[in-house]
């Protein structure tokens, strides 16, 4: 199993082989968890918006509320 060093700054260097085998790209993020006292890398979302899409979900969407809101005063501009 290959091996790795922290180096001054806090930073490790993930092996090339393990690069490789896990499709590891230069500007991937993960999230970093403890588990067990082990330190484990989880893979985020291309796009981190992805996992909140949904999060916000209410009766009224924010857009067709001010829809409606702009129809309103378009009413009151025109009496």
């Amino acid at each position: 199993m290959p091996e790795v060093t922290v180096s001054a700054k806090g930073q490790i260097v993930i092996p090339a082989e393990t690069r490789k085998k896990l499709n590891i790209k230069r500007g991937d993020r993960f999230e970093l968890q403890e588990i067990d006292n082990r330190l484990v890398l989880v893979p985020l979302p291309e796009k981190p918006f992805v996992r909140l899409y949904g999060t916000l979900k209410g009766e009224t969407s924010l857009t067709r509320s001010l829809q409606k809101e702009h129809a309103r005063e378009i009413e009151k501009e025109d009496r």
